[in-house]
Order: structure tokens, then sequence, then C-alpha cells
């Protein structure tokens, strides 16, 4: 079988950034001087950031609007993806060995565009994508596979011939469910589902540094 796209998730994928998320929802509550429940991060891991910043203000009273709230977190993050959050490793090389190879490349995150490109941008790695689909721009989640679609339907790949590369066990199962190939890659954030992925994957990379596997 042939590999003609890949659809990156960025944060937990491609760049070593999920601690920035795993308590942002909590830090941001802090920040109001509001104590957050200790299930709160768990919560809305799955969420994109619209659903996450609703939850918010409907469970914790805030008084702002979704957009509001979504800046204020936008903000509180931005450092990171601007200053600090660093490619994970095997990436860079990955990303040239594979664009060598004339495989068409895009990402597909729940995260917002402008830090996503941040962060790639500093490191010298947006040349890699020909887009960027952003679930929170969407207003898509990634418990359906509609922003695996649009990213199949730019790339103009066939589904077999295209592989979705994740981190997380729901996004993983979500992109299976929609008949994706899809190649697990470990995050120390994801380390308790470990033997999950890899049952839920069609492969389990340890790091970018194996992305081969998916020829295998």
């Amino acid at each position: 079988m042939g590999v003609d796209g890949i659809i990156f998730d960025f944060d937990g994928t491609l760049f070593d950034s999920m601690y920035v998320w795993r308590c942002a929802a909590s830090n941001y509550l802090l920040s109001l001087s509001k104590a957050p429940d200790k299930t709160l991060d768990q919560e809305v891991a799955a969420m994109n950031i619209k659903q996450a910043a609703e939850y918010l203000r409907v469970h914790y009273g805030i008084e702002r609007t979704v957009a509001e709230i979504i800046n204020d977190i936008n903000r509180l993050t931005m450092a990171e993806y601007t200053d600090r959050v660093q490619p994970k490793t095997g990436v860079a090389e990955a990303l040239e060995e594979i664009h060598s190879r004339g495989i068409k490349m895009c990402v597909a995150t729940t995260n917002v565009t402008f830090l996503v490109k941040a962060a790639a941008e500093r490191c010298g790695l947006d040349k890699y994508f020909s887009a960027c689909f952003s679930g929170t721009e969407l207003d898509i989640s990634k418990d359906t596979p509609k922003i695996y679609e649009l990213a199949l339907e730019h790339l103009g790949t066939r589904k077999e011939n295209t592989w979705v590369f994740e981190d997380s066990l729901f996004a993983v199962k979500t992109a299976k469910a929609g008949g994706f190939n899809v190649a697990a890659v470990y995050d120390e954030y994801s380390s308790l589902c470990q033997s999950e992925l890899k049952a839920a994957a069609d492969v389990y990379l340890n790091s970018m540094k194996e992305w081969k596997k998916i020829y295998d």
C-alpha cells in the first residue's frame, strides 16, 4: 500500500506542547480566582476550545462571552507558542524525509491556527504543511472524523493511501472509526493509555523517528 498523504495532529504529536493545555482550563479559572474541580482538565480534554469555553462559562458562572474566554485563554498560552514550545524528537528529520518522497501533508488540530503557525514558523517547519485545519475555528471536535475528512478533501488523496498521526486515544479511535489508517505517536501525557493506543491504532510509534513503520 502506498502513502500519498498524511494528516498530522499538532500538540503532542508534532510538538511537545501538551503541557500547555493539560492545565489550561484550571489555570484560567485560577486567574479569575475561581477554584477548578479536580477532574476539570480531564473533562475538557476531548473538547475544542469553543466547547471548553462554553463549558467553563456555564459550569463556573463566568460572566464573559465564549469569544472573550477564548481570547483570555489564548493570551495565557501565546507566549509558549511564540517563544518556547519545541518539536518532538525526530519531527524535523521525519518531515523533511516525508516531503522528499512527495507525500502531501497538512495539520488537523483542535488548537487555533495562529498558535500553530507561530510555533511552526519559529521552528522552520511551516513549509511542510499545505494547510492547517482548526477544530476550534471550524467548530468541530475530534469526537467526529469530520475534520479529517476536510483535510483529506484538501489533500486530494485516496483515504486508503492517507494516514492520520495522533497522540490521544480518543482521536485515534475517531480517525479509525472514520476509516483512516492511523499511527499513534507516544506522548508522555498519554502514557497511562499506551496499551489502548497500541490496540486502537494500525501502527504505534515511540517517536517520529519511527514514522516509516507505516510502510510495514
